[in-house]
């Protein structure tokens, strides 16, 4: 009943639970290493998300700064004409395809500046006896 076959070459249960404990400590140790290197990247993706959140907000309010100076200025240009009646600001047209923020910028110029050209036109031939 107590006899034991135990092979010499063959390893002690003592042993083989000792090389398993060992297998299963460096499994979770590569397995923290990957993790770290994985937060590692994560927190570097957050903050290179964060300086573009908060470099697109920097640019949302000088654009929204830019749109009321245009407004103002166009205001101001059509102030004397009498054939328009000048509303409070139209609110921005979301159904408008997104595009870089620069061909918004360009046609906002463009279309101030259409507008300057045809007031300074109008008044040049208003002047004409």
């Amino acid at each position: 009943m107590g006899q034991h076959s135990a092979d010499p070459h063959q390893p002690s249960a003592v042993e083989r639970y000792k090389e398993t404990i060992a297998m299963v400590g460096e499994s979770v140790e590569r397995m923290r290493a990957r993790d770290r290197a994985v937060v590692r990247q994560l927190l570097e993706r957050l903050a290179e998300s964060q300086e573009r959140m908060a470099a697109a907000l920097e640019q949302e309010k000088a654009v929204k700064a830019d749109v009321e100076q245009y407004w103002e200025a166009a205001v101001k240009a059509l102030w004397d004409e009498r054939w328009t009646s000048i509303g409070s600001r139209p609110t921005p047209d979301e159904a408008v395809p997104p595009r870089p923020q620069q061909e918004y910028n360009a046609a906002m110029d463009a279309a101030f500046h259409a507008l300057e050209e045809a007031l300074q036109k109008r008044s040049l031939l208003r002047r004409k006896p």
